[in-house]
This record gives C-alpha cells, structure tokens and sequence, in this order.
C-alpha cells in the first residue's frame, strides 16, 4: 500500500512542479498553541499531549493546519503575493471516509487572488495528473456558494443550514418555516440539474434564482476552460456531501465507469483570505489511494542483500549495495536477517524481485549471486569492486531484465 502511495505522490510532485509550485515539507507534530489559533477547526482534530519536558504537542489528524502553519511561519507566503505551495502529507484517515488507511492526502494551496485562477490551477493539475492513465476521466462540479447564499436570503446561518441538511440526510423531521424555504428552494436547483447539459441546467438557475447569476457565470467560465483542455465535466447540484460549507466550487473526478478516482476544490477560499490573523479553516482531502492504482507500478528491479551473521565485514556489505544501485537496481539492505526462509517469504515472487546473501564466500571471489524470488533456479552474478579506482574505471554488467511471458 505504502508503495502505491508514495508512487502517486511521485506522480503528483511532477505535475505540480510542471504549473510553478513550490515543496512543502511539514510535520505532523508541532506545539498544540500553534494549532488552536485557527479555532474548532483545528483543534477538533488534533490529538494534544505533553511531552517529558511539559511542552504542550499537538498530533494532527488533517493536513492543512500543518501546511498553514508551515507556509505562514516560513514567510514565503503572505496576502497578495503571488507564491505557490504543494503539499503530499501522509496523516491519518477519519473513520467515517469511504476508503480506510493510514496515509491520505494531496493538499493543494494556490495563492491566486483571484477565484476563477484558482479554480481552473487546480483542474489543469488534475487534467495533467490524469492523462493517459484514466481515458474518459470527467470532473463532476458543485457551487456550494449557491447554497449558501440560498441559506443566507432564507435568514439562516451557516450552521443552521447544515443542520438542515444533516436532518434531510437522517430523515429527520424539520420544523423550522425558514428551513423548509431553504429547503425547498435548494431541492428545485437540485432537479433543474437533473438530467441535462451543465449549460441548460446554469440556464435554469438563472430563471427560477437570479440571485445566483454571479455564481453561475463563475461556474461557466470554469466549466468552458475545461472543454478547451479537453476534460468532461458535469454540473450537479445533487452533493452527497451537501452539508460541507466553505467550499465554493468543488469537483469530484470520474473514470469512465463512474468510479471515484478523487475530489479537490475549495482551497483557494483558505488561501485568499490567509492573513497572519486567521482563525479558522477548511480543507477538501484527496483519495490520493484512488489515484495510486492509477499510476502504474515501477519496472525497476529490486534486489534484497542480506548480510550473513558473523562474516563479511561491512566495507564489502555497502560496496555490494553501492554496486547494485550503480546499475540501476533498487537495493534494500537486511542488515541484521532473520531466518533466511522466513525472510523469503516476506519477498514478494516477482520477477523483478531478487536477494542475495553477502557473507565470506562472496567477499573472497568478489561477487554476488542474484537469485529471483519467482522463478527458482534463475541465477545472475554480479562482480563487486570495493576500491573507489576499480569503481571508477571498471565495467560492470547489470543483470538483464526478465522477459515477462505474454498471458
């Protein structure tokens, strides 16, 4: 699973560089005094403990405090200026998300005054990140300002009106005469966007809430963008998770076959209004797990050297490993194995896959013996040189990748 993950977050860096933005590198773990500044947002998700010195620390569970925290304190990002910052934050899962696991997040903060820029930065990432991995992938689009503006000209508060929907969600009864206006006016925009085109579902908005006609000319704007890149998208007003405020335009992508591949949107709403004051916050989490069975796996070839108790000393041990990642391989090092038929079957049998024991018989003829975890007589030797001149002046034959049979 880690593997996936982190060759989806490999794929995410590449792209995001490729539109200007910069690294970010935060910790999970940080003074609890920094995360309570931005309010309930925050501190509702972080786990405070004191360490052995007193200090108050806080473990947070959700990526964007962390990477607030981190661009602001840095002093790279400030209002108005025009810096980027990416971010692959590896935190914990809330229970309630639709895949489990310990590793979650693709956060992307955009420092664009402007919301349309923000909007199409994040959709031409996606749009790049996706090519030629999922043909037919689509984005799927929700205004979540236009149901809070609804909110607001009911006279319901945003929290009021999330209430609302949780109750609608829960079948519970609602009571309230201002609720149910809300209600009722959000239920017609979500059939006016029922089965048909995203152009004649603004259309319809536009006659039944001219209130909304700044919103849906934003959304147009965007949703044009995307057809000159080449992305499908679709407007729905009907949201799973209707009663997350904040938001403003957010999308959800789409495979072929409908499948969720991730969701993104909103964090530009955080980003424009960052100021050294700030309170609270709001965050979209990516299904960074979706888009890891994307991206395909490495045809590197992977060795496994385990060194042998009591033999081989440790000079010829690294200079084995120094030799393989020289030609290419990727080496991972058992310094200290256990058994070797228990190690084996921690191996995955691949055909990429090989080990090699380092003890005093390879020292003394200056090789290795590369043997493959799937195929059981499939040997390679590979010869070790430990001084730096015969490493510099000699020739080594990298083991021949395996031809994989056809199915």
């Amino acid at each position: 699973m880690a593997a996936g993950i982190f060759r989806a977050e490999a794929e995410f860096r590449s792209a995001a560089s490729s539109f200007g933005f910069l690294p970010v590198q935060v910790s999970p773990v940080g003074y609890a005094a920094t995360f309570e500044q931005f309010g309930t947002a925050a501190t509702g998700r972080i786990f405070s403990f004191a360490d052995l010195g007193g200090r108050e620390l806080a473990l947070t569970a959700d990526s964007l405090v962390a990477v607030l925290r981190a661009i602001t304190g840095s002093g790279e990002l400030r209002h108005g200026q025009t810096v980027r910052a990416a971010a692959c934050v590896p935190v914990a899962r809330y229970r309630h998300k639709r895949r489990r696991g310990w590793t979650q997040a693709v956060a992307v903060l955009c420092n664009e005054r402007d919301e349309v820029g923000a909007d199409l930065t994040l959709l031409r990432l996606w749009t790049a990140l996706l090519s030629g991995r999922a043909p037919g992938a689509g984005f799927r689009y929700c205004d979540f300002d236009m149901i809070d503006t609804l909110a607001e000209d009911e006279g319901l508060s945003l929290v009021q009106a999330r209430t609302v929907l949780h109750q609608v969600r829960k079948e519970q009864p609602v009571a309230d005469q201002r609720a149910m206006g809300f209600l009722r006016r959000y239920q017609e925009l979500v059939a006016l966007c029922e089965d048909s085109y995203a152009e004649q579902s603004l259309s319809a908005i536009d006659r039944a809430e001219p209130l909304l006609r700044s919103r849906t000319s934003h959304v147009r704007q965007v949703l044009r963008t995307a057809g000159g890149l080449g992305a499908a998208t679709a407007f729905s007003m009907k949201w799973p998770r209707a009663t997350e405020y904040g938001a403003g335009l957010s999308f959800t992508v789409h495979d072929a076959d409908g499948r969720m591949l991730g969701d993104g949107g909103g964090y530009h709403h955080v980003v424009r209004a960052l100021r050294e004051d700030i309170q609270t916050c709001w965050s979209t989490a990516v299904s960074v797990e979706l888009l890891a069975e994307l991206v395909p796996e490495s045809s590197m070839q992977q060795v496994h050297l385990l060194k042998v108790h009591g033999s081989a000393d440790l000079d010829f041990f690294l200079a084995a490993a120094s030799e393989l990642r020289a030609c290419g391989m990727q080496v991972i090092e058992h310094w200290r194995p256990g058994r070797l038929g228990r190690e084996l079957k921690r191996m995955p049998r691949d055909e990429l896959v090989w080990f090699a024991l380092v003890g005093e018989r390879e020292q003394a003829s200056g090789s290795l013996t590369l043997q493959n975890t799937a195929v059981v007589g499939r040997t390679r030797q590979v010869p070790v040189r430990t001084s730096l001149a015969d490493r510099l002046t000699g020739h080594v034959v990298a083991p021949r990748r395996p031809e994989r049979k056809q199915a």
